[in-house]
């Protein structure tokens, strides 16, 4: 039924006023990260001016280890998520073995479980393995969780595809895995970046399951250094300068922005491409 006028005009001034209370609290801590600590308790409102770039020098000093490491850690596990759900995956769809709808089925029980049911099953697992307070073993981890999402994406966009682009190389004398590398990962690089967006969220935002596995300060993720950060003033030490601690926050969430900008096309195309039929 096409909209009337009033009816469009009361829908998209709902949508405009919850887009502000949403952003509401991004301007706030954006204006709070130009002020000192004295400016925020006098004024607390007051435009930021002049504004104090100290802040985010401070902020960067004190953060960009963590950052790095976070991102380094991210990237790390993106990798292994979608090397091995992408053999997986092309395996479920496209190669014929004994239980193999059997197997898939059994995966995909485990988007069942709630994560953190399984928090204190891998925590003992971690400590019998020693990988507890190691980057190495917080990604193991994430690329073992991350494996049932990527593989119920990957397969059904597998499936969609044309089976006579296989057969063909097939007859060609290509074997399965120059098929999936020369035919299935060209074809799926949205879906693989939709995932690794996806996952990079997740793993960049994660914070029970750092606090849980880290243990020494030099090895902490971001979120957890940001969670703890409360930068003191150059004069009074039992207060933290408010100014530089929403630097900190802003200077946390500048990678998140800068996948979305840059990967939001390929993402759009990765949830458009069927990757979410079954």
């Amino acid at each position: 039924m096409k909209e009337t006028l009033p009816t469009s005009i009361i829908k998209y001034s709902l949508l405009s006023f919850l887009l502000l209370l949403s952003l509401a609290p991004v301007v706030l801590m954006l204006f709070l990260s130009f002020k000192d600590t004295v400016a925020i308790y006098g004024d607390f409102w007051a435009f930021p001016w002049p504004p104090k770039l100290a802040n985010y020098s401070t902020a960067f000093a004190d953060l960009w280890a963590p950052a790095l490491r976070t991102i380094a850690l991210a990237l790390g596990s993106i990798l292994g998520i979608q090397f091995f759900a992408t053999m997986a995956s092309y395996g479920f769809a496209r190669m014929k073995f004994f239980g193999k709808e059997l197997i898939f089925y059994l995966v995909i029980v485990l988007m069942m479980i709630p994560a953190v049911l399984s928090l204190t099953p891998r925590f003992i697992l971690a400590i019998n393995l020693g990988i507890r307070d190691s980057l190495v073993g917080l990604a193991i981890f994430y690329v073992a969780g991350g494996q049932v999402f990527a593989i119920f994406l990957l397969r059904a966009f597998f499936q969609q595809q044309p089976e006579e682009l296989f057969e063909s190389a097939r007859m060609d004398g290509a074997g399965e895995l120059q098929c999936l590398r020369h035919i299935a990962l060209p074809i799926s690089v949205p879906i693989l970046i939709t995932i690794g967006i996806m996952q990079f969220l997740a793993i960049y935002n994660d914070l029970l399951w750092p606090l849980l596995m880290i243990v020494t300060k030099t090895k902490q993720t971001l979120i957890m250094a940001v969670q703890s950060y409360a930068p003191s003033l150059e004069f009074v030490v039992s207060t933290p300068d408010l100014g530089a601690q929403a630097a900190g926050y802003v200077f946390s969430s500048v990678p998140l922005v800068f996948v979305f900008v840059f990967g939001m096309k390929y993402y759009i195309q990765g949830i458009t491409s069927g990757a979410v039929k079954a």
